[in-house]
């Protein structure tokens, strides 16, 4: 029977799902407990450190006038990224019969969340997207000074951008990739207390299989960095250049499929002015401007 025009002109429309991004919140909010959970033990073993040490009155007073000092400004890094490394997509792989498809901004589709609801009041303007210039961005302070501290001493922040694909041949593998460029500049710092501080750059690709039904068929993250401090420490680090990055997955013409590219960064620290007090910040972006698929017949 033949297709009418209506009905291929549907099956060629980008879907409307509008909780497609639960994927990622599911995947952000896991990966969040995680890292909670790992920075409250160090944080529980810590603190029973500092209440031994700190019985002693001068290093009390030597910790409380240390926790008063503001965050350090981050050391640069020297970095010098080669402008435009497209070799990190491979647009062409020899001897295949490949098609090419290029994507440039705007994208399809947009995600941010910023955690806990409590951070939207501090100093930290916290994730926020471009579609227009494939740009996402991520900021995320808390320091001893005065001023409103997150909900139990703690940020996490997560940002990206989806475009719907439809493969051209029947059945395929694509191979997806896209040139990421990032720049970033963070540090943490402890008076006794702990501190934690970590990034990630990933991407996500969901199968279509029906309307609301989206499966997860890929997810790839790479940690850009994760650090932590304890005692006296003080880290930081800035820097930036081009996150490389392929990935697969096995596709047919007859669905659609979202691919994000994301990023998710976040901070744990102590807010207490007893025993040591530790602070943390990351600010940074990374920008999309071209989605490249590659397709085998």
């Amino acid at each position: 029977m033949a297709v009418s025009p209506e009905n291929r002109r549907a099956a060629e429309e980008k879907p409307d799902e509008p909780y497609a991004s639960q994927a990622l919140d599911r995947v952000f909010d896991l990966d969040l407990r995680k890292s909670r959970n790992a920075y409250l033990r160090a944080s529980r073993r810590a603190e029973q450190v500092a209440e031994v040490v700190s019985r002693d009155d001068r290093f009390a007073k030597l910790t409380s006038a240390i926790g008063r000092l503001e965050a350090p400004v981050a050391i640069p890094r020297e970095a010098n990224p080669s402008p435009g490394e497209l070799h990190t997509l491979s647009l062409v792989t020899a001897g295949s019969t490949d098609r090419l498809f290029i994507a440039a901004p705007p994208y399809d589709e947009t995600w941010t969340t910023f955690q806990p609801p409590g951070a939207a009041g501090t100093a930290a303007h916290g994730p926020s997207v471009l579609k227009q210039h494939g740009s996402m961005f991520i900021d995320l302070t808390e320091t001893y000074v005065d001023r409103p501290v997150a909900e139990g001493g703690w940020m996490y922040a997560g940002a990206g951008l989806g475009l719907w694909f439809k493969p051209k041949a029947p059945t395929t593998y694509v191979r997806v990739s896209g040139l990421v460029e990032y720049s970033y500049d963070w540090a943490d710092s402890s008076s006794l207390q702990v501190a934690h501080n970590r990034a990630q750059l990933a991407v996500m690709v969901q199968h279509r299989r029906g309307p609301g039904d989206m499966e997860t068929i890929l997810d790839t993250r790479d940690q850009l960095w994760s650090d932590g401090t304890s005692w006296y420490e003080d880290h930081s680090d800035s820097g930036g250049g081009y996150w490389p990055n392929q990935n697969y997955f096995w596709g047919t013409s007859n669905d659609w499929y979202l691919v994000w590219f994301w990023m998710n960064g976040g901070i744990d620290f102590s807010t207490k002015d007893t025993i040591g007090s530790s602070k943390a910040f990351q600010t940074w972006r990374a920008r999309v401007p071209l989605m490249v698929f590659e397709e085998w017949a």
